[in-house]
């Protein structure tokens, strides 16, 4: 009898892990994403809440990623085929993600759905990296950089900010800026912030005074640095001299983001190039405290003072796309909600709100949310006219084994040289090495191409 009684609730067992096996495979999706909020599992279901009225039958279990292990934990997943059925991909991820057979082809669920041509013309570089036959993703969300400015320091000098539309336009107003030496909360007012040796955006801040120079990371045929081109120089050359001219502090270039946009805040800058995302904090802070009150910096919003000419600026567009993994056993559910989350201009919506970052499905930007608001007016412009990085498996070491320590190095030389002459040679010297170095990564991924045909 006891042996009976064993023998039944093995049985029990066995059936009860095989439904949950069923439902694991058949009704369970598995997304992966990064901490792209304060509150990425609460934020996230605020914007899958539709998806699961629409969807009664399905669970979206929702994993959060670290930036600094993410990519790690990505290719592990894709190595063991055990991890996510649907996953954040950002776009300079896409490429490497692409050669390892991780993403599954969307070629033909994209023509059933539309075309392309539902995305920002920029966004859709990731979608089919340059040496992939096949889209394998969809962009998600768009990152890019305006210029916010005090309004008080614009006030107390009489700046009209309509007139700071090119590069001569900008250094005029820091260099008044500058002179006047106004006070605000106490503190003089500096023209402006940007963080340097230990932020990790400063690639992305080089990026739009690079491209609308002219200039640009790699050749057009993506075959080569072009790292020492006359324009790529002239842009990097041009954001360096900020710190030359005085109008960005020694102090601030050991200072990270978060430092930089704190000193914003209480009114130290006069300008900073930050995300999308600050309008939304600064319009919470603002809200929250009272703006009569608040010691918060009361801002406005100018695209990035970095063309040559007016109307010819180009500007650094990052951001994610979502993908589904190739191992997944649930596609039918996982093409849902990848069709849910970027294709569903309520969703992109949702998103916007609860991050800050941009939509990148094109008629979300009719809602009156982007078209009646001057400041989301402002983004949009720049992410019509914004550039990704290029689609290449080797683009993420060239920026971040090279590019970030290369800048970070000519941020420490020029911190080293305060008070004594521009070290301008030295800085040619780490350029060059870092145009070495990239031609080296490119020329090791093309010979290890050519090993496998």
């Amino acid at each position: 009898m006891r042996l009976l009684q064993l023998f039944l609730v093995a049985i029990s067992l066995l059936l009860m892990s095989s439904c949950k096996g069923y439902v694991a495979s058949g009704k369970i999706i598995h997304l992966w994403i990064f901490n792209n909020t304060s509150n990425p599992i609460g934020d996230m279901n605020k914007v899958l809440k539709d998806f699961h009225a629409e969807n009664p039958g399905i669970k979206v279990e929702i994993t959060i990623l670290d930036w600094g292990s993410g990519f790690s934990k990505i290719m592990l997943a894709a190595a063991t085929r055990y991890g996510p059925d649907v996953i954040q991909v950002p776009s300079t991820w896409a490429a490497s993600l692409t050669d390892i057979g991780a993403l599954m082809p969307l070629d033909s669920i994209v023509d059933l759905w539309g075309s392309p041509d539902l995305f920002i013309a920029g966004a859709r570089e990731n979608m089919k990296p340059r040496n992939s036959e096949h889209l394998t993703s969809l962009p998600w969300f768009l990152d890019v950089r305006p210029f916010y400015y005090n309004k008080e320091a614009f006030e107390t000098l009489d700046i009209d900010p309509d007139t700071i539309s090119t590069r001569t336009s900008f250094v005029n107003v820091l260099q008044e800026i500058k002179n006047a030496r106004i006070q605000i909360n106490g503190r003089i007012v500096s023209p402006m912030g940007y963080p340097a040796k230990n932020d990790w955006n400063v690639v992305h801040n080089f990026a739009p005074w690079i491209f609308s120079a002219g200039g640009s990371f790699l050749t057009e045929d993506l075959l080569s640095s072009n790292l020492l081109n006359e324009n790529t120089l002239d842009g990097i050359n041009f954001y360096l001299d900020f710190v030359k001219n005085g109008f960005n502090d020694y102090s601030s270039l050991d200072k990270t983001t978060a430092g930089i946009s704190a000193d914003f805040d209480q009114g130290r800058m006069a300008f900073i190039g930050e995300t999308t995302s600050k309008a939304l904090y600064l319009e919470n802070q603002n809200f929250m405290q009272g703006s009569s009150t608040s010691n918060m910096v009361q801002y406005g919003c100018i695209m990035p003072p970095t063309a040559k000419e007016a109307d010819q600026g180009k500007f650094f567009l990052g951001g994610s796309n979502l993908g589904v993994f190739s191992s997944t056993k649930v596609k039918r559910e996982s093409l849902a909600l990848l069709r849910y989350l970027t294709t569903q201009s309520d969703a992109q919506f949702q998103f916007s709100r609860v991050s800050g970052f941009l939509p990148a499905l094109a008629e979300t930007y009719d809602m009156p949310y982007f078209s009646e608001n001057r400041v989301r007016q402002i983004f949009q412009r720049i992410v019509e006219n914004g550039i990704s990085y290029p689609s290449v498996s080797y683009w993420s070491a060239i920026e971040t084994d090279v590019l970030t320590k290369r800048f970070n190095n000519i941020f420490n030389i020029i911190a080293g040289s305060e008070g004594r002459a521009w070290p301008q040679a030295q800085i040619n010297a780490e350029l060059r090495a870092a145009n070495d170095e990239m031609n080296s990564i490119i020329s090791r991924d093309i010979q290890s191409r050519r090993s496998k045909l």
